[in-house]
């Protein structure tokens, strides 16, 4: 079962991971939009403040789905007994021992 948690973890990091990375991507091509890298927002534009506003939602609708299907996963997990069934059993006998019967 700990392998199972374990893999649970790395699949939630991933999802993570990949929600961050895709926010930072627009962060770094889009955000002269809404002056994403101006130290002063004193002197933003009427427009920038716009498009600011428009990208805190989508940002907010990004990992709100992100952590939704994070959640998912982890309710995936438990309702399938934390994991994968295994398909196969082992049966140990014991060797006959030729002294006793």
């Amino acid at each position: 079962m700990e392998n199972l948690e374990r893999l649970r973890f790395y699949i939630e990091k991933r999802i993570q991971t990949t929600m961050i990375g895709a926010i930072s991507k627009f962060e770094n091509n889009f955000g002269y939009l809404w002056g994403h890298h101006l130290e002063d927002e004193d002197s933003l534009s009427p427009q920038q403040l716009d498009f600011g506003d428009l990208w805190e939602t989508t940002r907010n609708e990004i990992l709100n789905q992100g952590n939704n299907q994070i959640r998912q996963i982890k309710e995936d997990f438990y309702r399938y007994g934390g994991g994968f069934k295994q398909n196969y059993s082992y049966n140990f006998k014991p060797p006959k021992d030729e002294n006793t019967k």
